[in-house]
């Protein structure tokens, strides 16, 4: 997610430059700066070098960041951030604070437009983002809903139409209906209105 470098130096700031050289980053890349060993010098002389901890967080996740920071600010919603997991193309962000209830909106609404727009702003990586464990409970909802639909759809001789959702909800839904062998399961519609149609297959 970002990397910890030991750099000797005689001051925090020197330390500073030197990890920013190595890891060819940005200043605002640095996100914690620790002095283990406190540099000495007497007199201007007998100087020996302190050693410094610096984290620096990868680019991708600092664009990441401050897209993201963006919009809530926009919005005027107060939270947190966090990197969950991070590789060369995939960020996976978490949000905390006072604000959750509303950026996760009705049946995480707001949160799949939210994720949408930053995937949209940020170039070569996607972006998932989730509120405190959301997404997990939110994933059991909809396989509640697929199986009750599933058995409706069986039912019924009529194709039932779900509500749009991203393409990871759907996921989530044609691979429990996928187990019904007697249904038939695809998606209509453009992003983000994409729905998913469940309906008996054609016997003969």
């Amino acid at each position: 997610m970002s990397s910890v470098v030991e750099i000797k130096a005689m001051t925090k700031e020197e330390a500073i430059q030197r990890a920013l050289k190595i890891c060819e980053a940005k200043i605002e890349q640095v996100v914690k700066v620790e002095e283990k060993i406190k540099s000495k010098s007497f007199l201007g002389f007998f100087k020996k070098e302190g050693l410094f901890e610096i984290e620096i967080k990868k680019e991708a996740e600092s664009e990441v960041i401050k897209k993201a920071q963006e919009i809530l600010d926009y919005m005027g919603l107060n939270l947190q951030m966090e990197i969950l997991k991070s590789s060369d193309h995939f960020v996976l962000l978490n949000l905390y604070g006072e604000d959750n209830g509303i950026i996760i909106g009705k049946k995480g609404k707001t949160l799949n437009s939210f994720e949408y727009l930053l995937n949209s702003l940020v170039k070569n990586m996607k972006v998932e983002v989730d509120v405190e464990g959301f997404k997990e409970k939110r994933a059991n909802t909809l396989r509640d809903l697929a199986r009750k639909m599933s058995e409706k759809a069986l039912k019924s001789d009529k194709a039932i139409r779900l509500n749009p959702m991203p393409p990871r909800e759907r996921k989530i839904i044609h691979e429990i209906v996928n187990k019904y062998e007697d249904l038939d399961t695809y998606s209509e519609g453009r992003d983000p209105k994409r729905y998913i149609v469940i309906k008996k297959k054609r016997q003969g």
